[in-house]
């Protein structure tokens, strides 16, 4: 399982009163690494080694055809079992941003007097990091319309996209391509006439950085034995109270 980590998260389960201890319930929280990614601009391919991933806002400032478009692929292989399947409840995708990652062509950082709204879009031709794919690969929509989820991208951190209804499609096979656009073409204004970027850690950085696809599943209830015990307990802590 390469891209592919879990782990616990504890949720309380709420009984009636009386109660002495909390039960808890379990969810799964699978975290899958991005496997591929690069950057577009006015045609031009970035290639899956750069080290960063660029969404601008060119169109709002009068520039259209010039924006910078970055495109993400994962590998959800591992995510193929019963257990996701049956249970998935929601995904959340993360990117870092660094606005160190803008100085090496020396572009205006996003700030948060400066923001960069950034929306994510699916594909609708397979990912193609060789000679990239094309604004008329990804599904705007007529004005951006149909963005999955849409973030203002400020100041350097993480940053969170829901993207729920794009990976349960990925997870029933309903879309093959397990990839995504990340683009600024729509929901952005022109605040002094200067374009401004967000730059992300791209596949291939370090674990903590790159982009992440945050998988959960519905909490598994408690079990009736730990209820019927918990009422056991209840039972005797009264019974002794009475004698």
């Amino acid at each position: 399982m390469k891209y592919l980590k879990r782990s616990m998260i504890g949720m309380g389960v709420a009984l009636s009163a009386p109660m002495l201890l909390p039960l808890t319930a379990q969810a799964a929280a699978f975290k899958v690494v991005a496997s591929d990614s690069y950057f577009t601009f006015a045609g031009n391919v970035s290639g899956s080694s750069d080290i960063r991933l660029l969404s601008d806002k060119a169109t709002a400032i009068g520039f259209e055809g010039f924006d910078t478009i970055s495109f993400v692929q994962f590998d959800l292989s591992d995510l193929q079992i019963p257990e996701v399947q049956s249970e998935f409840e929601r995904a959340t995708l993360q990117l870092t941003y660094d606005p160190v990652l803008t100085e090496p062509a020396n572009l205006i950082p996003a700030t948060s007097d400066r923001p960069v709204t950034v929306s994510v879009y699916d594909l609708t031709a397979p990912f193609d990091a060789t000679t990239g794919n094309g604004t008329e690969d990804i599904d705007f929509g007529a004005a951006g319309e149909n963005a999955i989820a849409s973030t203002i991208v400020g100041d350097g951190g993480t940053y969170s996209w829901d993207v729920t209804t794009l990976v349960s499609q990925w997870l029933t096979g309903d879309e093959p391509n397990t990839d995504l656009a990340l683009s600024g073409v729509f929901g952005n204004t022109d605040i002094d006439g200067r374009n401004s970027y967000a730059s992300f850690f791209p596949a291939g950085a370090s674990a903590n950085v790159a982009p992440t696809l945050v998988v959960k599943t519905v909490p598994e209830p408690a079990s009736l034995g730990a209820i019927l015990l918990l009422g056991s307990s209840l039972a005797f802590a009264k019974k002794q109270r009475i004698a």
